[in-house]
């Protein structure tokens, strides 16, 4: 099946295992589903029910035991380890619960990371700066994240996220180690990202974040409800 011009990413009848013979073990069952252009997603479930397994199988961080993943009309299936990694680097975004910033680098170096690994060197300064100051951290461009708050961190996490302008961004309770004042803060970057034009993908477990989203999508014992 050939990708629409505005979808980002197709699965279909997704599954993902682990294990093989009779201690084979299913972890996602079956799963079909797309993501349009410009559309912003909540997936929820509760522990066990696939959904981070699916967030790994979206970040091209895992590959499917069977069925079909397409992202950006890339069908990944047949794609090496190197190139899935070019893509991923160039095309999704990644924000976590636990920030995941490196505590040796600065703030601005941390942002830098994701241009350098995708050989963006002769805009890292720019871009980086460019970033932290939309987050409203340009003062903060040399600090570490140790000297930082939790939602200071998260918006270096999120320019980071953003430092290759991905199609795609990705985000697995960004909200979950944060105060809620703060967590709303955080999620109206998101809505402002959205807003830009940037296709969003959010897992959470909180009901009132998943409510800012277009669409919800319901996971339970590896598929969706």
């Amino acid at each position: 099946m050939s990708a629409r011009s505005n979808e980002i990413l197709r699965f279909t009848d997704v599954h993902k295992w682990v294990g093989d013979g009779p201690a084979r073990v299913p972890i996602l069952n079956g799963v079909s589903f797309s993501l349009q252009e410009g559309e912003f997603t909540a997936i929820m479930g509760a522990s066990g029910s696939g959904k981070s397994t699916l967030m790994n199988l979206i970040g091209l961080l895992d590959a499917p035991s069977a069925g079909s993943l397409t992202l950006l009309g890339k069908n990944i299936n047949g794609l090496a380890e190197d190139q899935m990694a070019t893509l991923r680097a160039e095309s999704i975004g990644f924000i976590f619960q636990s920030f995941n910033l490196l505590p040796y680098l600065t703030a601005q170096e941390n942002v830098e990371l994701p241009m350098a690994y995708a050989h963006h060197r002769e805009v890292l300064h720019d871009r980086s700066r460019e970033l932290l100051r939309q987050m409203n951290l340009d003062r903060h461009s040399g600090a570490y994240p140790t000297k930082m708050s939790g939602g200071e961190r998260q918006r270096v996490a999120i320019a980071r996220a953003m430092a290759n302008r991905p199609k795609l961004l990705l985000a697995d309770e960004p909200t979950g180690a944060l105060d809620s004042k703060t967590g709303g803060q955080i999620m109206n970057l998101l809505g402002d990202l959205h807003r830009g034009g940037v296709t969003l993908v959010v897992v959470t477990h909180d009901e009132s974040i998943a409510r800012r989203a277009q669409r919800i999508l319901h996971m339970k014992d590896g598929r969706f409800e």
